[in-house]
């Protein structure tokens, strides 16, 4: 399909053409070379030898990336233009490139990026800040991404999130009435809306991809276009002279910290946030647990017998199975998971974003020691995350846990290829292990022992590496899923005390075994470790310890019955 039909724009009788003097580096650590006003081309040799990037003369921005005489869609954070072809003119290492456009719209469109002024000091800094541990594909990708109405409408229709976000403001006039807020990473401006129903003075909503213009679109139909300032930047790039008063943000990714936004949103709290501010979300817990499920295991498992076929089209594949059936298992598990697979109570990691630093984000880890509820065979870990809006009027939980109504985060799994056998009572101890890469995510290790099976032989032991950037976005169970829509909106916003009776209501209807499982947030209290109630509403005088966190540990000793 030609690209002006994917792009829904008429093709231009006479395609317009840029050209360019580059220089061309392949697997090369120097900087490349131009004079000013050039465009640099640039092959990436880890990724393709026929992959490029295309950037301002001083290398300070990306205009674009694509493939070597092919059709190439060009996307920007603000912009699109369309380019056929980058053809090489002339032999030499300083050679003559010329990028054909669809259209002369789309000349000049280019022609304007390659020309910008070249950054300030000031400028570089604050793009390094970002550039610098951001890998610009993955950049581009995300930006492309989030750019778009139908990954919004994702957010959005997430009632658990969208109406947990809504509460928590609204019901927090204290810290938005009369005040100054920044959104970070606002999307659709959905959260800076919230703050100016609250009564906020002013809000700066900062989005770096193109949904900028579809959220000043909101602002203007919603009536806030005088409270509420669109601004289209990196956060890390903006040139803003002022300090708020309130931070607001849905930073989250899968598990908590997948895409690295978390980052972004501490950089806001060191740059605009004033002493003593308030931030929406204040605490992040990632919690885990062991879970068995011999279906799943199956599943993936299986994925692999493709390779055991030992006349494919009369070739012997079968000396790839070990290490195709090794690669199933390096992917994360993405699914809503049915509370009943969860066998041992949960370790768990507090995050306060208020005082929290980035290397404390860019590795960290979680030690295990998880006490089984009965005999089983372990297959891996469960995780999910909770977030805490700390008001000054009331505060809000937001969930991912098993049996709680379904996010668009789901729950996460890190499925072990060698499973545990393991008795009622026994502890599997180990650790979680998450590292920042480049491509704006984590690689997850996982090292887990558990007791021998028989006395004189040695431990049990599974170690697995996963890359959160790659899951397997599992089918949803229809049966745990079904009954969850209706309460969706309401079950994270009652009092604790009737949101627990709708819970284990939930839990008889679904099934005998759900009834008996435990709550995601029971952990036994550690010295040192304030112990947040798990969900809901919570009022001013329980926030040191709740009916939530005692119910939740009955929750836990039913399932050992």
């Amino acid at each position: 399909m030609p690209l002006s039909r994917v792009m829904g724009r008429q093709q231009a009788s006479k395609p317009a053409i840029i050209h360019c003097s580059v220089s061309r580096v392949s697997g090369s650590s120097a900087a490349p070379q131009a004079t000013a006003g050039t465009a640099i081309f640039a092959v990436s040799k880890e990724l393709d030898e026929n992959r490029f990037t295309l950037t301002t003369a001083d290398s300070s921005r990306l205009i674009g990336c694509g493939c070597l005489n092919a059709e190439t869609i060009w996307q920007m954070a603000t912009d699109t233009f369309l380019a056929h072809h980058l053809d090489q003119c002339e032999a030499g290492k300083e050679a003559v490139y010329q990028i054909t456009c669809t259209s002369p719209q789309d000349s000049q469109l280019l022609a304007h990026k390659l020309h910008e002024p070249v950054a300030s000091k000031h400028e570089k800094k604050q793009q390094n800040d970002f550039a610098s541990k951001t890998d610009l594909g993955s950049a581009e990708l995300y930006f492309h991404y989030y750019g778009m109405l139908m990954h919004q409408q994702n957010m959005l229709q997430d009632q658990i999130r969208t109406g947990t976000y809504y509460a928590a403001i609204l019901e927090n006039p204290t810290d938005f009435q009369d005040k100054v807020v920044m959104d970070v990473g606002a999307g659709s401006g959905i959260l800076s809306l919230f703050a100016a129903q609250a009564g906020a003075r002013k809000v700066y909503a900062i989005e770096a991809s193109g949904m900028a213009k579809y959220a000043r679109q909101l602002v203007a139909a919603s009536g806030f276009t005088g409270a509420v300032e669109i601004i289209q930047s990196k956060v890390e790039e903006l040139a803003l002279d002022a300090q708020v008063d309130v931070l607001v943000s849905e930073p989250m990714g899968t598990l908590l910290v997948n895409e690295r936004m978390l980052e972004t949103y501490l950089y806001a709290r060191n740059r605009y946030l004033k002493k003593g501010g308030r931030m929406f979300p204040q605490v992040g817990r990632i919690h885990t647990a062991a879970f068995s499920d011999a279906n799943l295991y199956a599943e993936v498992a299986n994925k692999a017998f493709f390779w055991m076929q030992p006349s494919f089209y009369n070739i012997d594949i079968t000396c790839l199975h070990k290490e195709a059936a090794a690669a199933y298992f390096t992917q994360v598990v993405v699914d809503a998971i049915d509370p009943s697979v969860i066998v041992s109570q949960c370790a768990s990691k507090t995050f306060d974003f208020g005082s929290i630093t980035d290397p404390e984000l860019i590795n960290f880890t979680i030690p295990l020691q998880l006490q089984i509820g009965r005999a089983c065979v372990v297959h891996g870990i469960a995780c999910w995350f909770d977030v805490l809006f700390d008001g000054s009027n009331t505060q809000r939980w937001l969930s991912t846990a098993p049996g709680q109504p379904t996010t668009h985060w789901f729950q996460l799994r890190c499925l072990m290829e060698t499973p545990l056998h393991v008795q009622q009572g026994q502890v599997i101890t180990g650790e979680l292990r998450l590292a920042a890469h480049n491509r704006q995510s984590y690689d997850v290790f996982v090292d887990l022992a558990a007791p021998p099976l028989h006395p004189g032989q040695l431990p049990q032991k599974a170690s697995g590496k996963f890359d959160l950037k790659e899951p397997y976005y599992r089918q949803l169970n229809p049966q745990t899923s079904a009954a969850w829509p209706q309460q969706e909106q309401t079950a994270q916003q009652a009092p604790p005390q009737q949101q627990q009776q709708s819970y284990v209501q939930q839990m008889h209807a679904d099934s005998a075994q759900m009834q008996q499982s435990p709550n995601y947030g029971w952990s036994a209290q550690q010295p040192g470790v304030q112990q947040y109630p798990m969900m809901g509403h919570v009022s001013q005088d329980s926030r040191q310890q709740s009916d939530g966190h005692q119910w939740n540990q009955q929750a836990y000793q039913n399932m050992w019955q």
